[in-house]
């Protein structure tokens, strides 16, 4: 068995909220956890493209920084970024292999997320990594990478989601994730909604540590990152490296651009130009994301429009469908996960109610190709991560075949 093989075989473990069992394996580790700093991003969305914009800032002031982001696209590699590349696959074998031994030392088989996050501490410290940003998977409070005791924590937007483990409002959720506060750590939030905002302030001034709202309208450089709502996120990494550059001395002004300019996050927007095509992927699985790109396609995106549409079953399905489905004349409709999605059959019934064109096309790749072989100008691939990394790993291959371009 190859350590990937006994990586894979811990899904299915299920979600097991709880910091004893992360705290007993990084104790028999050695506390691998402790050796680099680290910048803890919470929130509903936007965590990833936070998390890769600070990254990319640190990286361009010269600090050699890691970064754990979940979930992946086409590569598990991605999850764990060092130096600006993907983990090197002998270090990532040799994580692997160190947390197993950990496990079978102590008795305790870890959740699957929990061994993504352990190998993330392992790697970065063996890596000799100075500081590492780690995006929380859900929640925070019992969030694997909680176990940290970060110099910085961030709170991107908050919205509806994990709601039956979080809780059914927003203040319940809003407590859920400042639980990544802890004495020491500067906190900053993109979040300007005073509910949500009060629940953050109370948490961070239980500790006394300095407490920083991002206001809106923000002016932020140029970035590869598209969309007004990419504003928010980029002004809460600029600030966060501003806030810490009193700590982090490399970090200047011309790092912070330089970073800003330099920031690639896949799935969020991703521009592809396919047979003359404007072809957008993107990973908006939520209402809130959902409404976050939908100003973006009405004013971006040329008509006829066609949507390659996929989702959990899980997720809020008729709030995403009544934010994107009146922005197409055609949606496709396809099955990204079998196990976990919605029905294509059922989505597609939820289309004709808008007035669509519906077609199901279960596989996510034929649904794709015919999409991309249809009468649209304008063809947008969303719904789900799972069904942007599908999407990414055969437009690059068509792009490749073709010599044509991604923005």
């Amino acid at each position: 068995m190859t350590a990937l093989e006994w990586l894979d075989s811990l899904q299915g473990s299920g979600i097991r909220p709880g910091l004893s069992r992360m705290r007993a394996l990084l104790r028999r580790l050695g506390n691998p956890h402790q050796a680099v700093s680290s910048i803890i991003v919470a929130g509903t969305n936007g965590k990833g493209s936070t998390s890769a914009t600070l990254a990319s800032i640190l990286e361009a002031a010269g600090y050699r920084t890691g970064i754990y982001t979940s979930p992946h696209l086409v590569d598990i590699r991605e999850r764990w970024v060092i130096g600006g590349a993907p983990i090197d696959p002998t270090l990532l074998d040799e994580s692997i292999w160190m947390m197993k031994g950990a496990a079978e030392a102590s008795g305790i088989l870890p959740t699957y997320f929990e061994a993504l996050t352990l190998i993330a501490f392992i790697a970065f410290a063996r890596a000799s990594c100075e500081l590492a940003v780690l995006e929380v998977g859900m929640g925070g409070r019992l969030d694997a990478t909680n176990v940290v005791h970060p110099i910085a924590a961030l709170i991107t937007p908050i919205g509806f989601d994990h709601m039956e483990y979080l809780g059914h409002t927003l203040r319940k959720i809003a407590a859920e994730k400042a639980g990544v506060i802890h004495r020491g750590a500067v906190v900053l939030t993109s979040n300007r909604d005073e509910p949500i905002v009060s629940v953050l302030r109370k948490r961070a001034e239980t500790f006394a540590n300095a407490f920083h709202v991002i206001p809106a309208g923000a002016k932020v450089p140029l970035s590869p990152l598209v969309g007004d709502f990419q504003r928010d996120n980029i002004a809460l990494a600029m600030r966060t490296a501003e806030v810490l550059a009193s700590r982090l001395t490399r970090i200047t002004p011309e790092a912070i651009v330089r970073g800003v300019a330099a920031t690639r996050w896949r799935g969020r927007l991703e521009r592809y130009v396919i047979g003359g095509k404007d072809v957008r992927v993107d990973g908006c699985h939520n209402a809130h994301a959902a409404a976050a790109i939908a100003p973006f396609i009405a004013a971006n995106m040329g008509t006829p429009r066609t949507l390659v549409f996929g989702i959990m079953s899980d997720k809020n399905v008729g709030a995403v469908a009544a934010i994107l489905f009146p922005l197409f004349s055609r949606i496709i409709t396809t099955d990204p996960y079998p196990p976990r999605a919605e029905p294509a059959l059922t989505l597609a019934k939820i289309a004709g109610e808008y007035g669509a064109e519906a077609i199901v096309e279960a596989d996510p790749e034929s649904a794709i190709r015919r999409a991309l072989a249809s009468d649209a100008r304008s063809v947008l691939v969303a719904g789900s991560l799972y069904l942007a990394g599908a999407a990414i790993a055969l437009l690059d291959a068509i792009r490749e075949e073709r010599g044509e371009k991604s923005s």
